[in-house]
């Protein structure tokens, strides 16, 4: 039955998981007094429950699928890495703008590596992009580059989702369920490696009194949130336009910034509303007017 699930509708479901994604994973570092395994945890017992599933079609795979699968599983996890951590530092709304410079990734790459000609609207698509950016980290001040470590690992985790998409989309054999439990085992082992990054989440002090508080929030982030998000992204990306993908899934934005306020009374500011327009206006301009501009040609 997910088969036939319209893959646009199924990144637009996503954007719900992801745009609250922030909630559940900073009540487990909550309850679990900044101690990683909970998190772990959460990654591996969903990722085993669907790999148990997918094997049964292991046999189809081929040595590129499984390549293709397993790089582009491990810059998503490296993504969502970078992603956990800066929604555990800082602003929601920064970070999910800052992640959402995908698009002008995206296109950079394609530019770069598969030879995609460079038109007016790409350039000035990505020229919007960094607009964004600098708006938000004031370049009026003097300020090009972000200055707070948060900031800087949402724009690390939008670059390395545009790898990921990227290779999603290369790997035309994709199976969906194999891939998505890749994505997620890979996931555990980088929330570990985030352990050592500075001021991140620890290892030490795991017990059964952090085990107890956090079963819960554990069992639903990894059921509600973590299965169904990885599964429904990586199946809409698999087979949507990476620049309509990119769109769809800017929906998170909105998503996010109005729960954050709603339940964590996080405002956004004007200089990142105005900085905001700028990073989602990116893909419309060379998607709409690139095409608009194709059909007035022909």
């Amino acid at each position: 039955m997910l088969k036939k699930l319209n893959p646009n509708f199924a990144i637009l479901l996503s954007t719900v998981l992801w745009g609250t994604w922030w909630l559940p994973l900073r009540l487990m570092n909550e309850y679990a007094d900044n101690n990683a395994i909970p998190l772990f945890l959460s990654f591996m017992i969903a990722g085993l429950f669907l790999l148990i599933f997918s094997l049964q079609n292991i046999y189809l795979f081929t040595k590129k699928n499984i390549i293709l699968t397993v790089v582009a599983a491990a810059f998503g996890a490296a993504a969502m890495c970078f992603y956990n951590e800066g929604l555990l530092r800082g602003n929601v709304a920064r970070i999910l703008i800052f992640f959402y410079l995908t698009a002008v990734w995206s296109t950079i790459i394609e530019i770069v590596f598969l030879r995609t000609p460079i038109t007016i609207y790409r350039f000035l698509s990505i020229s919007a992009g960094f607009t964004g950016l600098f708006i938000i980290t004031g370049f009026d001040q003097g300020n090009f580059l972000p200055q707070s470590t948060a900031d800087l690992f949402g724009i690390i985790a939008g670059l390395m989702w545009s790898v990921c998409a990227t290779l999603i989309r290369i790997n035309k054999d994709l199976d969906v369920n194999f891939g998505t439990s890749i994505f997620i085992l890979i996931g555990g082992l980088f929330v570990v490696l985030a352990t050592y990054l500075p001021d991140g989440q620890v290892l030490s002090g795991y017990n059964s009194e952090i085990f107890s508080k956090t079963l819960l929030i554990v069992l639903i982030f990894a059921f509600i949130w973590l299965l169904p998000g990885y599964w429904l992204v990586t199946y809409g990306q698999d087979q949507v336009d990476p620049g309509r993908a990119g769109i769809l899934l800017m929906f998170e934005v909105v998503i996010g910034i109005v729960s954050a306020y709603l339940l964590a009374n996080e405002v956004i500011t004007i200089r990142e509303f105005l900085g905001a327009l700028f990073v989602m206006s990116a893909p419309l301009i060379e998607i709409y007017l690139g095409n608009k501009s194709a059909e007035s040609i022909s």
